[in-house]
């Protein structure tokens, strides 16, 4: 463990939230998942903790990152939003509704970012020095829950409620943070540990879509996280700051999970991107002790460039220190390589079905309607696939499935909520996902050219009932 754990220890952090799909200025009570990112400056360098919510991801595959990216985004022909291209993407990589399942809920519209279960998601590895020579190891995922428990009811908002706020006050939950923390009620969260050993779960452990259960390895709690003072300057301090995962110290290590390694590529190279090579040298990312790494040189705005030492590490290089600890973690490894991962078995729709099994009578009813909201604009071939998924996880059977609506019945019940929204939004002569113009028509008022000829292309009913 780094030593950033410690019996009575405190160590400084620099905290950014933010959504996901939306862009610099978009309203954060729009329904999204929440990325919680944390750099802790300790003694042996900078630990960043990339994490979420909710506590699972919606690939397992790294080849389908940059098409989930994409498909949350704005369509490249209309830089509009589009339902068609993200419910297209989620419906046919079913893997991804475990995430969906929560944030569909009421946990996907916050109150205030300090309300947040905030997961690791990813598996990482916790290393210790056994002897001179040897070093024990151990997967684990990290969770951070608020001290003060979560109340539903107070904490999150209700879809309506959500959608009348990011119009009255985009930046609510930005400024709701900055109000708690000049107010003195410090956001505070309980930080736990989940060993996870493959021999006593079923589940794979190295898997960012899946939930380890709580009763196969026990969460164990051993820290605080505290929030207590406000940035003095936005860009100086948070605007360039730089997260990835790759920032690690020694006893906190990567593991084998394919997301995190595509998360160890992505994240540095949108930093490059972003702020430039020397990135790490920008005030925010700096390290608090002294880091010797005369490979990382030149490149536009290096503030420090080792002089005159050699730009390689060697036995007689300058400053060079044996550290007291190697993340040595996986010295042997056995089993099969895959290609791809987009194999969809009875336990995807399983985790979904518990979940959704642990949602109460009204939570279940709003999920369905804020679906419903977002599925609606939707094509009908795509609306078709998405209620085809929502019937598979209803059908699946969980560990202790209670007594409640049968499949066919949630199935009908999300059918006619979608058609509702649909005669809705055909009453008031809205059209949803359309250029503005096209309302009265019952032509789309633009369709992405087709080659060679886009005069030829079909105009689809989006009114179709399902």
């Amino acid at each position: 463990m780094p030593k950033v754990k410690g019996k009575s220890k405190t160590t400084r952090l620099l905290a950014r939230f933010s959504t996901i799909a939306g862009e610099l200025g978009y309203p954060d009570t729009v329904r999204d998942a929440k990325g919680a990112a944390f750099k802790f400056y300790t003694e042996e360098g900078n630990l960043d903790w990339v994490f979420l919510n909710p506590e699972v991801f919606n690939l397992r595959d790294p080849a389908k990152f940059a098409s989930l990216v994409h498909a949350k985004k704005r369509d490249p022909a209309t830089n509009l939003l589009d339902a068609n291209m993200l419910w297209d993407f989620l419906s046919s990589h079913p893997e991804t509704f475990n995430a969906l399942m929560r944030n569909y809920t009421d946990e996907g519209t916050p109150k205030s970012y300090s309300r947040l279960v905030i997961s690791s998601v990813n598996t990482y590895t916790f290393t210790k020095r056994k002897s001179p020579t040897e070093w024990d190891h151990h997967l684990v995922r990290i969770k951070l829950v608020p001290a003060t428990p979560i109340d539903p009811d107070k904490d999150w908002f209700t879809y309506d409620e959500a959608t009348t706020m990011a119009g009255k006050d985009p930046d609510y939950l930005t400024r709701r943070l900055y109000d708690e923390i000049q107010r003195g009620q410090f956001p505070t969260w309980k930080v736990s540990a989940q060993i996870l050993d493959p021999a006593k779960t079923s589940v794979d452990v190295l898997d960012a879509t899946k939930v380890v259960p709580a009763s196969d390895c026990p969460w164990i709690e051993f820290g605080q996280l505290k929030l207590n003072e406000l940035p003095q300057n936005y860009f100086t301090q948070v605007e360039q700051a730089a997260f990835t995962p790759a920032n690690i110290v020694p006893g906190w290590d990567i593991s084998p999970d394919p997301i995190l390694q595509i998360r160890l590529l992505s994240y540095g190279d949108s930093q490059r991107y972003r702020l430039g090579a020397n990135h790490d040298q920008l005030p925010p990312n700096r390290a608090c002790s002294y880091v010797y790494d005369p490979t990382r040189r030149n490149g536009a705005h290096s503030l420090t460039n080792y002089a005159n030492a050699p730009n390689y590490i060697g036995s007689s290089g300058r400053d060079l220190k044996k550290p007291d600890h190697y993340n040595i973690s996986f010295l042997k490894w056995q089993g099969n390589i895959s290609r791809y991962l987009s194999k969809v078995e009875d336990v995807d729709y399983k985790q979904c079905r518990e979940h959704w099994d642990t949602l109460s009578g009204p939570q279940q009813s709003r999920f369905i309607s804020n679906v419903a909201s977002s599925v609606a604009p939707a094509s009908l071939p795509v609306r078709i696939a998405t209620i085809a998924v929502f019937t598979k996880i209803w059908q699946a059977k969980g560990h202790e499935t209670p007594p409640g609506p049968s499949p066919e019945k949630l199935t009908e019940d999300l059918k006619d909520r979608i058609n509702e929204r649909l005669e809705n939004n055909k009453s008031k002569g809205s059209r949803l996902g359309i250029v503005p113009g096209g309302e009265g028509s019952d032509d789309l008022s633009y369709i992405p050219p087709t080659f060679p000829d886009p005069s030829t292309r079909p105009v689809p009913d989006i009114y179709e009932r399902v």
